[in-house]
């Protein structure tokens, strides 16, 4: 009857230390589960953050060369050093009545007439980013391990209109099925597929 008792006491106590064990396991992989999706959203809209505000920065700079050339670039390194050495001209426009005389009626006449006049130059990294902006690595997608943006230009043809259009992509999204685009290359649109 003792063996009996002592087994009896065997069993209850792995039991003992068996159950807690379990417990405490299960309550770590239930925590587990439950927080990993939460920190991975956390992750991503922190990361994400940063590569849609560079890929508005890329947008700014591409409007800027479009403005300046006709069209949009496919290639950072001519976008990058636009950005940095070229400037817009700062112009004054002024509607304005000018006195003239007309041989056909034969009496003056006012015409309107628009003045511009030249004020300066501004740089255009000066103008669209802020002071010490990093524009050597524009190309580069943030947190990405030194890879870059996909960068695309072209033209397309809306309703018999010729339009340029550019298109900016992450690669190596750290969500494969949500990666960020701003602009298309088959809509004539500059937006973010998250705006």
């Amino acid at each position: 009857m003792n063996t009996i008792i002592c087994i009896y006491d065997k069993k209850t106590n792995y039991v003992k230390i068996l159950l807690p064990l379990t417990i405490l396991f299960l309550s770590f992989w239930l925590f587990r589960t439950i927080m990993e999706p939460i920190k991975f959203e956390k992750e991503k809209d922190y990361r994400y953050s940063f590569i849609k505000q560079k890929l508005i920065d890329i947008r700014s700079a591409e409007l800027a060369y479009k403005e300046k050339n006709g069209y949009f670039t496919s290639e950072f390194d001519k976008l990058i050093t636009f950005v940095k050495l070229d400037s817009f001209i700062i112009v004054e426009r002024t509607d304005t009545l000018i006195e003239y005389y007309n041989d056909i009626y034969r009496e003056y006449q006012f015409k309107d007439t628009m003045l511009i006049d030249t004020l300066g130059k501004v740089s255009i990294l000066d103008s669209l980013f802020k002071k010490n902006y990093p524009i050597d690595s524009l190309n580069f997608v943030p947190f990405g391990n030194g890879v870059e943006f996909n960068l695309s230009a072209g033209t397309i043809n809306k309703s018999k209109i010729t339009v340029p259009v550019f298109e900016a992509k992450d690669p190596k999204p750290f969500d494969p099925k949500e990666p960020l685009v701003i602009g298309s290359m088959f809509e004539a649109h500059l937006n973010g597929n998250w705006q």
